[in-house]
């Protein structure tokens, strides 16, 4: 039985793919959350429903903390576990009141920290590694000057030039202070482009980013979101379980492959991976 790490798994979409992963796709699935109440209390709610056979572990992993991620990791480790895949899908920002650093620490070097402790453990022939982004992503891409776009839409050289941009952007109170799309889209757009360095640095790992779409969750309540949880598990799914044509790309919320530079609407022709830069 193949395994899964989903950071985040204990509410919206996490919990809904969680519970699609065990039960659907036969995964064992680690359901991440940032206590041992939450992540039990998710593990039984899904399990009390569940047939027979159904195996989902708690594990308390904070994405947002060096020492609760190392932590997680080390007691996989400790077990033996070898994971086929990865889903960084905890974020916050929208109505969880969060500011602009607690964006950038939780969307951005939440899946870079997590990534980077959990990497050893993964498939080294087969794993994969699902960042879950966001249609932000690419109208904060689109607002920025040609050189900007053309760093965050091409593979980058190193961490450090990502790194630089965030800073640039840090030291501007009145960027900082907005809340979408200000510091939630850098959050996700930096996430994706920095797929592409993973996938150039581990070639031998499938990396993907991809939106799960306008989802209602308490993430987005209030803002118009009609879709269910359930619904926005089918990029995630489609990146985790699917053939896929490239390694370091991105995909809608209909699981063909999308363009960072711009947001491409569901149903819309397939981006054909070639930037206007």
């Amino acid at each position: 039985m193949k395994r899964v790490l989903v950071t985040g798994g204990n509410a919206g979409i996490g919990l809904a793919l969680v519970k699609q992963l065990a039960t659907e796709d036969h995964y064992h699935v680690y359901l991440g959350a940032r206590t041992l109440e939450k992540a039990t209390e998710a593990v039984q709610s899904i399990l009390s429903t569940s047939p027979p056979g159904t195996t989902i572990d708690p594990l308390v992993i904070d994405p947002g903390n060096d020492e609760s991620v190392l932590a997680a990791a080390s007691s996989l480790r400790s077990l033996g576990v070898t994971l086929f895949g990865i889903v960084n899908n905890a974020g916050t920002g929208f109505k969880h009141n969060s500011s602009g650093e607690e964006m950038l620490n939780v969307n951005t070097f939440g899946p870079k920290r997590v990534t980077e402790a959990f990497l050893p453990l993964l498939d080294s022939k087969a794993g994969r590694v699902v960042m879950v982004g966001s249609g932000s992503a690419g109208s904060y891409v689109k607002q920025q000057n040609p050189e900007v776009q053309k760093l965050l839409c091409n593979v980058p050289a190193n961490w450090s030039e990502l790194e630089a941009h965030m800073e640039e952007k840090r030291k501007d109170p009145a960027f900082m202070s907005e809340f979408n799309p200000g510091p939630y889209g850098l959050s996700k757009a930096i996430l994706a482009t920095y797929t592409m360095l993973l996938a150039k640095e581990n070639p031998n790992i499938l990396f993907s980013c991809c939106s799960p779409g306008f989802i209602n969750t308490k993430l987005t309540e209030g803002y118009g979101a009609t879709k269910s949880p359930e619904e926005g598990t089918v990029s995630i799914r489609h990146c985790l379980n699917n053939t896929l044509n490239g390694n370091g790309y991105y995909y809608g919320s209909d699981a063909l492959r999308s363009p960072y530079h711009y947001t491409r609407d569901p149903g819309t022709e397939e981006y054909n991976g070639v930037p206007p830069f």
